[in-house]
């Protein structure tokens, strides 16, 4: 028998609860975690299907979520869900294009179904992984992109076959998810082919998230990723001026790194840096640049001859 409670429609399945439909969920959907006195277990076949939301919250008693969940949400961009929902049906996100961010609330043991998730997308994708901090709320430890792939088939017509090639780092980056969890020391390894594959911007992003939440990340790795921002650095700011929070960060860890007593920025990208947050009318980072410019080209001080 179906039941509504919360503008949820549900049945109850192995002593739990199951949704089966979301009645106007609207553009947040925060899923309960009690419906009718029943934990809520499972989302249904198509629970969500075909509707408007853009942000969804699932609840930590969820224990499985049926094929084709999300199908066709086509402006979902934000998903958060915890590590105890381990089974997930096929196609949950087909038809969804706009998926930028996962959130995971990750256990001690740091075992999801995190790869389940981001395999059935094939677009770019961030991933925040956060734990118990110990003081009754969470923290967040890593911040990893998974980049894009897709699949090529091509007609050879000779032979009568079709053979199949893929392309982009996602799915080396997705195959680092081993055992239900992230490892890092994989994950970085795969970086040298982003940067072989990918434009400057798509790397860097990879860089920033690593070094900004360094979980997992050794020495050599974090050599690595800050030498590709530094050989790159122009373009990397560039890349970043509409991301307030990665260009500030860059800025303020490597703006004013140097090799060899020269800055890494000359004073003809920094004139192009501040051309282009001009052009696009960016206060804030034209403000942010003014000053690093200061400190790296101090305006020469005028001598007079009598």
């Amino acid at each position: 028998m179906i039941m509504i409670e919360n503008g949820f429609e549900f049945i109850e399945k192995n002593g739990g609860a199951c949704v089966v439909k979301a009645v106007e969920p609207g553009a947040v959907c925060v899923v309960p975690d009690t419906l009718g006195g029943l934990p809520v277990t499972e989302l249904g076949d198509r629970a969500l299907a075909r509707t408007e939301i853009k942000e969804v919250y699932l609840p930590k008693t969820l224990r499985r979520i049926g094929r084709y969940g999300f199908y066709n949400c086509e402006k979902l961009h934000t998903l958060h869900f915890y590590a105890e929902t381990r089974e997930i049906g096929g196609g949950i996100f087909n038809g969804c294009r706009k998926i930028r961010e996962i959130y995971i609330h990750l256990g001690v043991d740091e075992k999801s179904a995190i790869r389940d998730f981001v395999t059935e997308i094939m677009d770019r994708v961030i991933v925040h992984c956060l734990v118990p901090d110990g003081q009754g709320g969470e923290k967040e430890i890593s911040r990893v992109v998974f980049p894009e792939f897709y699949d090529e088939s091509i007609e050879n017509s000779p032979a009568r076959n079709l053979s199949f090639s893929i392309h982009g780092t996602g799915q080396k980056y997705r195959y680092c998810i081993i055992e239900k969890k992230i490892q890092y020391d994989k994950y970085d390894k795969v970086f040298f082919y982003e940067t072989i594959e990918e434009s400057v911007g798509a790397a860097a992003e990879i860089a920033i998230n690593r070094l900004m939440f360094p979980y997992g990340l050794t020495a050599g790795a974090k050599e690595k990723y800050e030498q590709y921002l530094l050989e790159n650095l122009c373009e990397v700011l560039i890349c970043n001026m509409h991301n307030g929070e990665n260009f500030r960060w860059v800025v303020g860890n490597y703006g004013e790194c140097r090799k060899d007593s020269v800055p890494y920025l000359s004073e003809s990208e920094m004139d192009r840096l501040l051309d282009e947050s001009s052009k696009h009318k960016l206060a804030e980072a034209s403000g942010v640049l003014l000053d690093l410019k200061r400190r790296l080209y101090p305006a020469k001080k005028k001598k007079f001859e009598f």
